[in-house]
């Protein structure tokens, strides 16, 4: 860490473009609440923001953390410590799929009563279309492990991973000439 003149720590120094693209987004962020705030209901938005966030830290947070913990302490394992070899074949499907539900949960829980009345479509099907794209991904996902495990398995490890468990082989990177001897 450096130090500043007075021994304590400098403050962060940013290249230029990070500093625009903060900025850039905090200008929509503002844009955004300026709209959200200026419609029919402020106080609604406001009340689903604060409840949104109190839900999330007190009831998911904790929800999906004992999940992913109870997924990392079925087996099978390459190693003590060791997470099992599939278990991001199901964060990455489930991370999707409860992003996809969190942006569309009024069309597809069927509670949007006044989409049809804005934008003149239907919203049937919306619950029929999530699940379709839920099944894929993990479809997609067990292919992607499968073909994996092949791999694996097809240049003598078994668990599809490199010797260090983090996907690297052996002998990956540059080699570093040994002591003069």
């Amino acid at each position: 860490m450096r130090r500043g003149a007075t021994g304590g720590p400098r403050p962060a120094e940013f290249p230029a473009w990070a500093v625009a693209v903060a900025l850039a987004s905090f200008a929509l962020t503002g844009y955004a609440g300026v709209r959200l705030l200026g419609g029919d209901d402020p106080l609604g938005v406001v009340l689903w923001f604060a409840g949104a966030a109190v839900l999330h830290d007190l009831v998911l947070l904790p929800l999906y953390a004992s999940a992913d913990r109870l997924l990392q302490a079925l087996p099978p394992r390459r190693r003590a410590g060791a997470a099992p070899v599939w278990l991001n074949h199901v964060r990455v499907p489930v991370l999707v799929s409860g992003l996809l539900l969190l942006v569309w949960y009024p069309l597809v829980l069927m509670r949007a009563e006044r989409y049809e009345r804005y934008t003149t479509l239907s919203d049937d099907g919306y619950p029929v279309r999530w699940g379709l794209l839920t099944a894929g991904l993990f479809a997609a996902s067990a292919v992607l492990l499968a073909v994996r495990l092949l791999r694996a398995r097809r240049t003598g490890r078994g668990d599809g991973e490199g010797p260090g468990g983090d996907g690297r082989t052996e002998g990956a990177g540059p080699q570093r000439p040994g002591p003069p001897g």
